[in-house]
């Protein structure tokens, strides 16, 4: 995807809401995401049961599952076929990016703009023995800093130690390959396994305020404790976050919130070695040199949206009726920063209370404040964002609602809580729930990668860009 750099000023502050949002595929005629995807992961059987996770959360256990509670398993059930267990006994028998070798398939001295570059990668270990198993997690990207373009590529994994990179070459001149060993397999699979096993790696602390007293009180998505709490509950969703309820305070008087991150970790002290800085996002074709393109004289067919190339300047009139609400999507919402929790909903309420018609366009970001958590949180939140939209579309078919995928984050920023291996699972799950309606998706994970960014708050040049292709989509 071809990139160009635009600045937007005022309409950067109005349009905030919609940063980093890109490249729109409809769902409607799209194939089961699990083997659409050809998954570049594998993950680990979780060390807790499916019965364990829920019982965790204190969501009436005691009464029979309700459908998203079933719908929550079966994405899990999903996920869980997909994760054979990956040993770690020692650094060396995990996946080594500098013994790896990378090798073109049928190399050419020139290519032409168009061609497809496909490469072949055999993984090893740290000993030089060749991996039996698939399950790295990996990232490709291709660029050209003269054009300032990027494009990913496309991983497909044989889940026998290799795997097959493939790049579209959309531009002429001088191109260079980067295909990163984020995490190796035995990371992808203490990353899966460790999620899963506690609420408690952010905690929230919440402040309550009756006249003139406040007192603060630690609150979550579960909280261990014995002592009386604080439910707010969503009742038909069954979005629960509670507090220890202060002495001499009614739950009512929570005003604010911020969170910390707690010094919880259910990784093992050899397990941490995989994410040290040194192990992640190490290059695996080093000693690549650039691949030459040429325009040639044979018409290919090059997808201009995949490309970047669809780029029209758009101007935006404030003075007429446009109207910009920004909703946050509700706990857990992570920040240190204090902020008040009486402006807050869940997104569904918010959904219910839009009338929508041909005019109204709804956005949907949902990620990176989840991943920290087990995934049933996320699982949950998304299956009732898509009932939602599901009821508004029966009352007003024309009303267009868009789905913005999470953005890849910094690599070395706390890979227990924020690795973006959380977040490709995320990305995996919103696409496969919800593919059966009509909506469109803004692929801000690959124009992220294709942008190499990693920045979880992405610099104005790369939001500008994407509000123009955004507003052209629209309008």
């Amino acid at each position: 995807m071809k990139i160009s750099m635009i600045n937007y000023k005022s309409l950067w502050a109005l349009l905030f809401i919609l940063a980093s949002w890109i490249t729109f595929t409809l769902f409607q005629n799209s194939t089961k995401i699990w083997s659409a995807l050809n998954l570049s992961i594998s993950l680990h059987h979780w060390n807790n049961s499916i019965k364990s996770l829920f019982l965790k959360a204190p969501l009436i256990p005691l009464k029979p599952l309700t459908e998203t509670e079933l719908r929550i398993k079966e994405i899990i059930e999903k996920l869980d076929q997909q994760i054979p267990p990956r040993p770690f006994t020692h650094m060396n028998t995990t996946t080594s990016a500098t013994h790896s070798t990378a090798t073109i398939l049928n190399p050419r001295d020139t290519y032409c703009r168009g061609d497809q570059l496909d490469i072949l990668l055999e993984m090893r270990d740290h000993l030089g023995h060749r991996k039996q198993y698939g399950g790295d997690f990996l990232r490709a990207r291709m660029s050209s800093p003269a054009l300032m373009a990027g494009a990913s590529g496309k991983v497909t994994d044989f889940n026998n130690g290799t795997y097959l990179v493939s790049f579209t070459l959309f531009w002429e001149g001088q191109v260079s390959l980067s295909l990163l060993l984020i995490h190796p397999s035995e990371g992808v699979s203490a990353l899966w396994s460790a999620r899963n096993q506690g609420y408690d790696r952010v905690i929230f602390i919440g402040q309550f305020v009756n006249g003139t007293s406040q007192v603060h009180s630690e609150c979550g998505l579960v909280l261990n404790t014995n002592a009386e709490l604080c439910q707010y509950l969503d009742n038909r969703d069954q979005e629960a976050f509670y507090c220890v309820r202060p002495r001499h305070m009614p739950c009512a008087a929570l005003t604010h919130m911020h969170s910390e991150n707690k010094k919880v970790s259910y990784l093992s002290k050899q397990e941490k070695s995989l994410f040290e800085r040194s192990n992640v996002g190490v290059e695996i074709m080093e000693k690549f040199n650039t691949i030459s393109v040429s325009k040639c004289n044979t018409l290919k067919s090059v997808d201009l949206h995949e490309s970047g190339k669809l780029q029209h300047q758009l101007a935006v009139d404030l003075d007429r009726n446009i109207n910009i609400q920004w909703q946050k999507h509700c706990y857990p919402l992570v920040g240190s920063m204090t902020y008040s929790v009486k402006e807050m909903e869940y997104l569904t309420r918010a959904i219910d209370r839009t009338g929508g018609e041909k005019n109204t366009v709804i956005v949907i970001s949902l990620g990176q404040h989840f991943r920290p958590f087990p995934i049933d949180v996320f699982i949950r939140r998304a299956l009732n964002v898509h009932k939602a939209i599901k009821r508004l579309l029966l009352r007003s078919p024309d009303t267009m609602v868009i789905i913005k995928t999470e953005n890849i984050r910094e690599m070395y920023n706390d890979a227990e809580r924020f690795s973006d291996f959380h977040g490709y699972i995320q990305y995996l799950i919103i696409k496969d729930i919800f593919q059966d309606l009509s909506v469109s998706i803004i692929d801000a994970w690959d124009i992220t990668i294709a942008y190499g960014t990693n920045d979880v708050h992405p610099p104005q040049h790369v939001v500008g860009n994407q509000i123009n292709i955004l507003l052209n989509y629209i309008c």
